[in-house]
């Protein structure tokens, strides 16, 4: 395959305004099709020699080789998007990728944490906190002195406290600016841009452990030209920060946790313990469509087996 088609590919995805996460994803999934296609071969196979056959075979190899439905599904979704722009830029006539099936499987719910989990991340998280301010220390009248040790602390409680009450994406965290916080002194909510072309709109109340770490945060906040809500120490704060960061707090905690896990729990936790409905649910995470929340209905792995206890 010529490279400049999946250059192109790679316009067509941004211009789109798909994530970098996904827009990489979707580049070497590609590059990991024809890179087999040409190991199966022997030769480099233009981009109009593709057959039907070649990515059938192809998904029959990844069953073979033990990849999970959804890793073989996720690859097949990028062959079918490449092509399917293929077709539509004229440079092919139709897709080899349009009719090959999905793998079928069961969806189960997302994985999230218990609430021993969440309770062990918030209590490292106020601990590592309360550690900085005392090692900082008060001034003559008392009020708290403000170290860079500080304003990380509690930047990294507030993201905490942010993702496990709001369930946000880790890419509408790190879009937040200042202004996009409303704190008043008995409620609160963030407004957040979804991802996806639309960029979607959406309003989060915020929970009263949200509005208080957010406060905490936003008082020792570097006065900075930087609207970004979250700075790291060469600007707005980005996703990996973020990721390091929590995972640097579960570590301590003893819990494995990822920003997403977090999203997992929240919706977890509004569906199963709070009695939130799916409508509402839907909304608060910002999915275009409820059947997309719907999967945190179905039964998790400990469901199945206590279950099967009963018998």
């Amino acid at each position: 395959m010529e490279q400049a088609y999946l250059d192109q590919f790679i316009v067509h995805l941004r211009m789109q305004d798909r994530s970098h996460h996904t827009v990489d994803g979707y580049r070497r999934n590609v590059e990991w099709f024809f890179a087999w296609l040409q190991e199966q071969t022997g030769r480099h196979i233009p981009l109009g020699e593709v057959t039907t056959f070649d990515v059938q075979r192809y998904r029959d190899h990844l069953m073979d080789a033990g990849h999970k439905p959804a890793t073989i599904n996720r690859r097949l979704a990028a062959l079918r998007a490449f092509f399917a722009w293929a077709v539509e830029a004229g440079h092919i006539a139709a897709s080899p990728a349009a009719g090959i099936k999905f793998v079928r499987h069961e969806r189960r719910a997302p994985k999230g944490l218990s609430k021993q989990q969440v309770y062990l991340l918030q209590r490292q998280a106020a601990a590592r906190r309360q550690l900085a301010e005392a090692q900082a220390g008060r001034d003559a009248g008392g009020q708290q002195i403000v170290t860079p040790a500080v304003v990380i602390a509690r930047r990294d409680e507030a993201i905490l406290s942010l993702l496990v009450y709001t369930g946000l994406r880790v890419s509408e965290l790190v879009n937040l600016r200042v202004g996009d916080v409303v704190l008043n002194a008995r409620s609160g909510k963030v407004c957040v841009y979804g991802k996806g072309r639309g960029k979607k709109y959406r309003e989060v109340p915020l929970h009263a452990e949200a509005r208080k770490a957010l406060q905490a945060y936003l008082e020792v906040r570097p006065e900075s030209e930087e609207e970004h809500l979250f700075l790291g120490q060469r600007g707005p704060l980005q996703a990996r920060g973020v990721q390091f960061r929590l995972a640097e707090i579960g570590a301590e905690a003893g819990v494995k946790v990822t920003p997403h896990v977090l999203r997992h729990t929240f919706a977890t936790r509004l569906l199963r313990e709070a009695g939130v409905d799916l409508v509402t649910t839907s909304t608060l995470l910002g999915h275009e469509s409820v059947a997309t929340t719907a999967i945190y209905t179905q039964p998790t792995e400990a469901d199945l087996e206590e279950a099967v206890s009963r018998l």
